[in-house]
């Protein structure tokens, strides 16, 4: 459950410290941030897009956790978008190593992905599409996750769950294995005086 999960968590987590336009592009590599080669979407549009899909990510997030009704409007044109592959690392020459290096993380070599389809777009746009795809396949299967537990809005103990870390003053999620709240660093574990779970 932990693999992929952190595409919507570190995107809800980072969107505490969008500031500015520059600091909402700090979600894609430098590299990637050029919006002009291609009309259909300009930087403007790209970033409304994902300011508006992360704040629907966020609201579905509370409103699942708190047995709400989820606002699946917001989340399924993204997801009727989306074209799924089997990503297979296997296929590379150097997949022993990525094993190794993949397996600490808990992730695995084959795995079920959204496709980025980059074909017609910017480099910036589609980044940031294929962020979001991602982010929100990922999300809708940690909603099916959660409504699968018969404990739902509360929790089967030890069951995985994305929670807010502990610490009284920090607004980060963190991806929880055993369904007990975690914090996000050590500079919070010490903050509290607690260890860090």
């Amino acid at each position: 459950m932990l693999v992929g999960m952190r595409h919507w968590i570190d995107l809800l987590n980072a969107q505490q410290n969008w500031v500015t336009d520059e600091s909402m592009l700090d979600v894609i590599p430098a590299d990637a941030r050029e919006f002009d080669s291609g009309p259909e979407w300009p930087r403007a549009k790209v970033l409304a897009y994902l300011h508006n899909n992360v704040g629907a990510i966020r609201l579905n997030y509370q409103r699942l956790e708190t047995g709400e009704m989820l606002d699946t409007d917001l989340l399924n044109p993204i997801l009727e978008g989306l074209t799924l592959r089997l990503a297979d690392w296997r296929r590379r020459p150097d997949w022993r190593e990525l094993a190794a290096e993949r397996q600490q993380r808990g992730e695995r070599l084959l795995y079920l992905s959204p496709a980025s389809t980059p074909e017609g777009w910017n480099r910036g746009t589609a980044a940031i599409r294929h962020l979001v795809q991602r982010a929100t396949y990922h999300f809708a299967r940690y909603i099916d996750h959660r409504l699968g537990d018969p404990c739902h809005p509360g929790a089967t103990p030890g069951i995985f769950r994305v929670l807010a870390c502990p610490a009284p003053q920090c607004p980060s999620l963190v991806a929880c294995a055993g369904g007990s709240p975690q914090f996000c660093s050590e500079t919070c574990s010490e903050d509290t005086g607690h260890l860090r779970g």
